[in-house]
């Protein structure tokens, strides 16, 4: 029980919950409109799902909350990614409702910046809270070494993305032929 439930929250940690985020700061900076909605997506069926049943797994095989680290930032995040569910549903509804009427914001607003470090406070936590899993059961090194490099890769990926360029919607260029009829001409083409 105890292997499936480290199996669960790794897939949930180390593959769901940074794909979901890289691919929603990716489609951003690309300005694909695709992003949040496979963020959600994502989010809901490979990252909350497993997580919830992985937690209830947790809690019944321990019986009780202990005092120790790792069941410590465990019910953390138990409870921290209940609230960060909840932040993404609310900005989701606050973005329909601005976008219905007609009233979005030209920058990001409050909402959507506490859902960001709330969960980046999150994904950290979880990264810190997985070699102390690791630690209880003694898994091997080799184990240790892997994890290390991913979360470098994972680590990397993530400050490319944060420095990457937006990239900007271009003028497109019009071909008229009577120079009053001439709008706009993009000449960085």
């Amino acid at each position: 029980m105890v292997l499936v439930h480290g199996a669960m929250m790794a897939f949930v940690w180390l593959i769901a919950v940074p794909g979901a985020i890289l691919l929603s700061m990716y489609a951003r900076k690309k300005k694909k409109p695709w992003g949040p909605k496979v963020h959600m997506l994502i989010m809901a069926s490979a990252a909350f799902i497993p997580y919830t049943v992985s937690a209830i797994l947790a809690f019944t095989v321990a019986g009780q909350i202990k005092p120790k680290p790792h069941s410590s930032i465990g019910t953390v995040l138990s409870l921290g990614l209940w609230c960060q569910v909840t932040l993404g549903v609310v900005n989701h509804l606050v973005f329909r409702y601005r976008l219905k009427n007609n009233c979005l914001p030209d920058k990001r607003p409050w909402n959507n910046h506490v859902h960001i470090w709330f969960g980046s406070l999150l994904a950290i936590l979880a990264l810190v809270n997985i070699p102390l899993g690791m630690r209880i059961k003694r898994a091997p090194m080799s184990l240790f070494i892997g994890y290390a490099a991913w979360v470098t890769l994972l680590a990397g990926a993530y400050l490319y993305l944060t420095w990457m360029k937006e990239e900007t919607a271009q003028t497109p260029i019009e071909h008229k032929t009577h120079p009053e009829e001439m709008i706009k001409i993009d000449e960085t083409k």
